[in-house]
């Protein structure tokens, strides 16, 4: 070739350099121009043909991206390991494939062959292989100059440098896309927290979720399962989607056994072969764990990804998504739980506290009322309105041992009651029983004080009306137990006294009425009083006659004793009381008194709207005969009385009695005091 040739091959080669250096420049993409940079390299050593691949070291592929002139346009080749240790000596050069190194087989072999590949140029940069640009014959089937090879290595070089800072700028934009991805998801969970955190019903809440989740997801059907506690199915709580709901699915699963332990989820593919998805007849499946503080509340099932090519795998990415989205439901869940129970307590507590009699009033640290039921607004006779939000002094402004009674729980940190509370409150005739306890949170500090107030008023008015009739044995015994008021009686052993004005009948005839009933007042209170403040109880007045019993309705070991002594005392009162009849000369008062022991029915006698607690038997009616043996001032007992009692007392025996009734005469005994 002469000079002028050679001269003009060279001005060629630089120009053809600049063109590429042009083209490399003004592309963003290196597939974009590498038609145009294979063109040029094919033009410039004047070769027919060739390809340019590029490397993924991921799975050890490389793939076309530009090819001239070749028919087997094969767009894949899988390189093995010993392609990839022998193509590292080539890095720095060529390697001429007429050779055929024995490394280079299978289908590139076959595709280099059938391409009539010559050289095969590796694309490295700093040991890193990018790619391989496989060039054909040279026309004329002439052979390659040194200078074309020359000029193959400047060009694959540029090449090199342009697909590593291609790669770069694709990877910065991929990273940037992710970002930006990343960021739009971030975006949106955060807009899916602050949306879910305010349901606090359970299904609206699935509902709301698994829509969130199909739709970030771009899942076609979805699945929110709620994990009973107290069973092994699991509760379809929502559903989109799915044509059939009716889905038997057990936390025995394997699937869901997997994940009871672990926050993890799962991936499930074609290539899985679970319980999970033959019950849901679906492959491609997205399996997430829904976890509160340790807690599993349930999973969310996605299946079947849809992309605008068609429907793909979940990958680690919808995973990730679907996790965060699954525990910012969790917790959202998990509150909606608390919710409904502190409401469901609440609502309880209001119900209970509504239903009963007894006025409740919570006082806060502050010793303001902060809650009262119908029962305290009733007790208090005012509203809530006049009520809450008070101070306890306030309302209580009044009753100063009510203040001091929840002060003094307060400060004493214990509970304080106290029964029949004079309430001036309301009035001056109300009585309350009241309670006041510390108020205490969950870590056992008080927050302020309980009260719970009873009105007895109405209690306490009929117990003082009944006292005046009978004794007060038989009114607690009733107010206890109203089982007792009902018509009936029992057999018991008891004590009956009797005592009688002797002569009253001729005595009364130089009386007035009034004087009458001012003598029989004065000498019956003085007498009841002495039958009460020895437990008798006052069975009945006839006349100027009394009826005590001693052992109904309250029995106890002594009622025979303190049957004596009740007589005894009546008799030493009597003498007190006819020194004052003496001083205005007014006639004494004699009384006899007559003791008997044994079993009576005692019980209620009459009809339901009407009845007398009284004992009925031989027993009585002996009593009753006793009494009347006794003279002034005696106290006339039976048999029994004296055996029971014969160490404690001293007797008399008297000459026996007739009874009606009785064969034979009865021994009688004279008390000495």
């Amino acid at each position: 070739m002469s000079n002028s040739s050679n001269t003009d091959q060279f001005e060629y080669y630089l120009s053809s350099l600049d063109e590429l250096g042009e083209i490399l420049i003004e592309a963003d993409k290196i597939d974009s121009v590498s038609t145009g940079i294979l063109r040029l390299t094919l033009g410039t050593i004047m070769a027919s043909n060739g390809a340019i691949f590029v490397y993924n070291s991921n799975n050890q592929e490389i793939s076309k991206l530009s090819s001239i002139s070749i028919k087997n346009d094969r767009e894949i080749f899988i390189l093995d390991d010993s392609f990839i240790a022998n193509i590292k000596v080539y890095q720095y050069g060529h390697l001429n494939f007429s050779e055929k190194p024995d490394w280079i087989s299978g289908p590139l072999n076959r595709y280099l062959e059938n391409s009539k590949i010559k050289t095969i140029i590796p694309l490295f940069h700093k040991n890193n292989l990018l790619g391989i640009l496989f060039i054909g014959e040279k026309f004329m089937s002439q052979e390659f100059s040194d200078i074309d090879y020359k000029v193959l290595e400047i060009i694959s070089n540029h090449l090199t440098e342009a697909l590593y800072n291609y790669e770069l700028i694709d990877n910065v934009e991929k990273k940037k896309t992710e970002l930006n991805i990343k960021l739009l998801e971030l975006e949106t969970l955060f807009d899916i927290g602050v949306a879910i955190s305010s349901v606090l019903d359970i299904n609206e809440l699935a509902e709301e979720v698994l829509f969130r989740a199909v739709s970030i997801l771009n899942a076609s059907k979805g699945m929110f399962i709620y994990q009973n506690p107290n069973s092994p199915i699991l509760d379809i709580l929502s559903i989109f989607n799915w044509s059939e709901e009716n889905f038997l699915l057990s936390n025995k699963i394997d699937v869901f056994k997997q994940m009871q332990n672990g926050n993890r989820g799962l991936i499930l593919t074609n290539k899985h072969s679970t319980e999970v998805q033959k019950k849901l007849k679906e492959d491609n499946l997205l399996i997430v764990p829904l976890r509160a503080n340790q807690n599993l509340l349930g999973y969310m099932i996605l299946c079947d990804k849809e992309t605008r090519q068609g429907v793909e795998y979940f990958n680690d990415l919808d995973l990730d998504i679907l996790t965060s989205l699954s525990n910012q439901a969790a917790v959202a869940m998990n509150n909606a739980n608390l919710f409904k129970e502190i409401t469901e307590a609440k609502q309880f507590n209001e119900s209970i506290l509504g239903s009963i009699a007894t006025g409740v009033l919570t006082i806060n640290a502050m010793g303001e009322i902060d809650s009262v039921n119908k029962a305290g607004e009733k007790i208090l006779n005012l509203t809530s309105e006049d009520i809450l939000n008070n101070h306890y002094m306030y309302v209580f402004d009044k009753d100063q041992e009510i203040i001091e009674i929840i002060s003094k729980a307060e400060q004493n940190n214990k509970i304080i009651t106290e029964i029949n509370v004079p309430f001036l409150t309301v009035s001056n005739e109300s009585i309350v029983n009241i309670s006041a306890a510390p108020r205490m949170n969950a870590s056992g500090i008080s927050e302020g004080i309980v009260i719970a107030i009873e009105d007895i008023s109405d209690v306490s008015k009929v117990k003082n009306t009944f006292k005046r009739y009978v004794s007060k044995q038989v009114v607690d015994n009733l107010l206890e137990d109203e089982t007792k008021l009902k018509l009936g009686g029992e057999e018991r052993e008891v004590t009956i006294l009797f005592t009688d004005i002797r002569g009253f009948t001729s005595m009364s005839e130089n009386m007035t009425p009034e004087e009458i009933v001012t003598t029989l007042n004065e000498y019956f209170s003085e007498m009841i009083d002495i039958v009460f403040k020895y437990d008798g109880t006052l069975d009945k007045i006839i006349g100027d006659e009394l009826m005590v019993v001693f052992g109904a309705p309250l029995a106890a070991k002594d009622d025979t004793e303190r049957a004596l002594k009740t007589a005894i005392e009546m008799q030493s009162k009597i003498q007190e009381l006819n020194k004052s009849r003496k001083q205005r000369r007014e006639e004494p008062v004699l009384v006899g008194a007559g003791i008997n022991k044994g079993y009576v029915v005692s019980g209620n006698i009459g009809s339901r709207d009407m009845m007398d607690y009284t004992v009925i038997g031989d027993t009585v009616n002996l009593g009753a005969r006793l009494c009347s043996s006794a003279g002034p001032g005696e106290i006339i007992v039976s048999k029994e009385v004296v055996r029971r009692n014969k160490d404690k007392f001293s007797f008399e025996i008297m000459d026996p009695i007739n009874v009606k009734g009785k064969k034979n005469k009865i021994e009688i005994f004279k008390v000495n005091y």
